[in-house]
């Protein structure tokens, strides 16, 4: 039957159902709620730990405040309650408990003696400080963290700290050092004694010491704890393992040793090492593995007896070397010496004493001295290796006019400067080559430049010699150090065509003779370099000898400047120690003058190695004239004086 789709007439409108909405599960349902509730009780739990925190916080600060100098409450150092105390409090009440515990904390008996030492006898001491130190820190932690737990540690329970105990092995055996005396004779070994070259025997003694190793364990227990101890002192009979029948050989041995002495001999000298001597530096050493003879063995302090040795033969066998003295033999081509070398010598005194030593234990046989040979730097044996091959450069001045003492001084300072020795690299100076200037040596007085003027002085003329030194350096090249022209233009050094301007002073000051100018050059060499000097009809030469360099030397011709005119009055002095009657010129007036040259140097290839110049102002200067007391103002000088005025 087919269904209509027409409603009958009469029928009720179609229901409206509306829709239905996804199942939610109950949970979700509850969650907001529930979300809300925990986040209410969160900020109430948050603030109620910020509130806590804050008492917390403020009661720490309180409790700091209050603790600022004392220890926290709660706190022990052994059975003392310091905590609550400042310090001076707590280290008094420390130092009463250690006080109690110094008497009577050990106690030994033995045979009816009691010995009850303090603490300190025995080698323990309390450190009362570092005591109280570990106390007073609890609180005061650098962390915040560690300051707040040791503070609650504290409201929990009470900090209790042992006290701070320190132990000495040393002061607990001296004390039984005393109490080994007080039980007896104290059980030794036989044993030698040796006085000199005397040697006695002394017998073993057998007996009873303190057991050393329980009593220790023992204190050192009472230290820790601090718990009384006392007990009976432990102690260990003691057989001696060396008798006197194992030294009777051994005695007769010694007393071979210090029946002879022993020889020591060096070159021609010998000196005799008594047995009285010989006898304080035995030793006898025991071995505790051993026993009878085998456990002691004779010997000798090599270190004690060379240390005597040293301070008796040093002075006898020590010598320094001496160079040789060389000259350069022009038919030979070479240097020879004309006056020999000679080693030196440094006693080896430990070496000694173990040769001494050995001849004491045996046979007695003379010692030769052990030495080291410190050679000499210019040995006669091997004059080769000074590299003295060649000429270098000569330098010649004529001193021809001279009076006898400037003559004298002349030819002395040219002899000490003669054959005078320089080592590579080094510095020659005039002045330390020739010595102090002086009248023990052979030097006259005769004139000088004194300052400003001429005067007379011992070694008058030297600068001859150094004048010549100079000359002989600029040709050969040398690098000069140290160089002072002259104050006034001189004569002598422009004889024989020599131009102005070369010449070289030097000075000795009195009191310090190597203090004033000095002449000096540098040997560039790896060579040594040899000074020859000499005098020859009223000439003095120098030559310099070493290594050939092929140096090209070239001087040039000095430039003179003009005159620089003298403006000084002629001077008159009075003389007290001239003769009456005397009148006499010492300088003559003479124009002044600027002097310079140039030096150039090349080596073998040509090229340039050196190049200086050389410049001298020479000063003008007015007549002198000396007078006797008697003839003041009778000079030409006094009389033009008087003439002005």
């Amino acid at each position: 039957m087919q269904q209509s789709n027409v409603a009958g007439i009469g029928a009720l409108p179609p229901r409206r159902v509306p829709p239905v909405p996804p199942a939610v599960p109950l949970s979700h349902a509850i969650a907001p709620r529930l979300l809300a509730r925990c986040g209410r009780l969160a900020t109430r739990v948050a603030l109620a730990a910020a509130l806590l925190l804050l008492v917390i916080t403020g009661g720490l600060i309180f409790v700091r405040s209050a603790y600022a100098d004392r220890v926290y409450p709660g706190i022990y150092v052994d059975q003392v309650k310091v905590g609550g105390n400042d310090v001076v409090e707590a280290r008094s009440l420390l130092q009463a408990r250690v006080d109690s515990l110094e008497q009577g904390t050990v106690s030994f008996t033995y045979g009816g003696n009691t010995w009850s030492p303090s603490l300190a006898d025995v080698g323990v001491t309390i450190d009362i400080d570092q005591s109280l130190q570990r106390a007073y820190a609890i609180g005061r932690e650098d962390n915040p963290r560690d300051r707040l737990l040791s503070v609650g540690g504290l409201l929990r329970s009470d900090q209790r700290f042992p006290l701070v105990v320190q132990f000495d092995q040393k002061v607990l055996n001296d004390w039984l050092d005393g109490i080994d005396e007080e039980l007896g004779l104290p059980p030794h070994d036989a044993y030698l004694t040796i006085e000199g070259a005397k040697v006695k025997l002394v017998p073993e003694v057998d007996g009873t010491i303190t057991d050393r190793t329980s009593i220790q364990q023992l204190v050192f227990s009472a230290a820790q704890s601090l718990v009384p101890v006392d007990t009976e002192l432990p102690t260990i009979a003691r057989v001696s393992h060396i008798r006197t029948a194992d030294l009777k050989p051994v005695e007769t041995r010694v007393n071979q040793m210090l029946s002879k002495p022993v020889e020591v001999t060096f070159k021609k000298k010998s000196w005799t090492l008594q047995p009285e001597v010989l006898g304080t530096y035995l030793t006898q050493t025991v071995d505790p593995e051993k026993t009878g003879v085998d456990a002691l063995t004779i010997g000798v302090d090599d270190a004690a007896l060379g240390k005597y040795l040293s301070q008796e033969l040093t002075s006898e066998v020590n010598r320094d070397p001496t160079d040789a003295k060389v000259t350069w033999d022009a038919d030979q081509g070479k240097v020879v010496a004309t006056k020999a070398s000679k080693d030196g010598y440094k006693l080896k005194p430990r070496t000694l004493a173990g040769l001494v030593a050995a001849s004491l234990l045996g046979d007695h046989t003379s010692v030769e001295a052990p030495v080291t040979v410190v050679k000499p730097d210019v040995d006669s044996n091997n004059l080769d290796a000074l590299g003295i091959t060649t000429e270098l450069g000569t330098g010649d001045s004529s001193y021809e006019g001279s009076n006898p003492e400037r003559a004298t001084n002349v030819q002395v300072g040219s002899s000490l400067l003669n054959s005078t020795l320089v080592a590579p690299g080094e510095e020659f100076s005039f002045n330390h080559a020739i010595g102090v200037i002086e009248e023990d040596r052979g030097f006259v007085e005769a004139g000088v430049i004194d300052g400003e003027r001429i005067g007379r002085d011992v070694g008058g003329g030297i600068c001859q010699v150094s004048t010549t030194v100079y000359r002989a350096a600029l040709k050969a090249g040398m690098p000069i150090t140290e160089w002072w022209p002259h104050t006034y233009r001189l004569a002598f050094y422009e004889l024989d065509g020599w131009e102005p301007g070369i010449d070289a002073s030097i000075l000795q000051p009195e009191g310090d003779p190597f203090g004033g100018g000095d002449f000096k050059f540098r040997n560039p060499t790896d060579s040594w370099l040899l000074v020859e000097s000499y005098t020859e009809n009223d000439r003095v030469y120098v030559v310099l000898y070493g290594a050939e360099l092929d140096y090209t030397v070239t001087l040039t011709k000095p430039t003179l400047s003009d005159p620089i005119k003298n403006k000084d009055d002629d001077i008159e002095t009075v003389d007290e120690k001239l003769d009456p009657g005397t009148v006499e010129q010492t300088e003559f007036e003479e124009d002044g003058v600027k002097v310079s040259f140039d030096r150039t140097v090349e080596d073998r290839d040509g090229n340039v190695i050196l190049q200086d110049t050389w410049d001298t102002t020479f000063e003008s200067r007015p007549n002198v004239y000396k007078v006797s007391p008697d003839m003041k103002g009778k000079s030409p000088a006094g009389k033009k004086i008087s003439d002005e005025s």
